[in-house]
C-alpha cells in the first residue's frame, strides 16, 4: 500500500470532482462507468485520509475542518448522482414492465 500524501489526496480530489462533473453530461453507459470510477476514487480518498490522520496534518484543526467540509460536499454531490441514477433505472424498469404487460395482452394472456 502506498503512503498517503497531501499530493495523493489532492489528485484524488481532482479525479473525484472530474467524475462528478462528467456525470452531469454523461449518457447512460458513460454514467455507469463514471459511477464505478467515482466509487473507487471515494474509497481511495477515504484510505488516504485515514493515512494522513496519523501525520502532523491529522493534528491540524483547520486542515481537519477543511477535509470534513470537502467530504460532506462530495458526499452530497455523489448521493445526488446516485439518486438520479436510481430514478433513471426505476423509470426504465417501470417502462419495461408496462411493455411486458401490453405484450401479454396482445398475446391473449393478459
Amino acid at each position: 500500500m502506498m503512503m498517503a500524501t497531501e499530493q495523493t489526496l489532492a489528485e484524488l480530489n481532482q479525479r473525484i470532482e472530474s467524475a462528478l462533473k462528467g456525470l452531469a453530461e454523461a449518457n447512460d453507459e458513460q454514467r455507469e462507468l463514471l459511477l464505478a470510477q467515482l466509487t473507487d476514487e471515494l474509497d481511495a480518498r477515504e484510505v488516504a485520509l485515514k493515512g494522513l490522520m496519523t501525520t502532523e496534518l491529522g493534528q491540524n484543526p483547520e486542515w481537519l475542518q477543511e477535509q470534513l467540509k470537502l467530504t460532506q460536499f462530495l458526499t452530497i454531490q455523489a448521493n445526488q448522482h446516485l439518486a438520479d441514477q436510481r430514478m433513471r433505472l426505476g423509470g426504465y424498469r417501470k417502462g419495461r414492465k408496462q411493455v411486458q404487460t401490453y405484450q401479454q395482452i396482445e398475446a391473449g394472456r393478459g
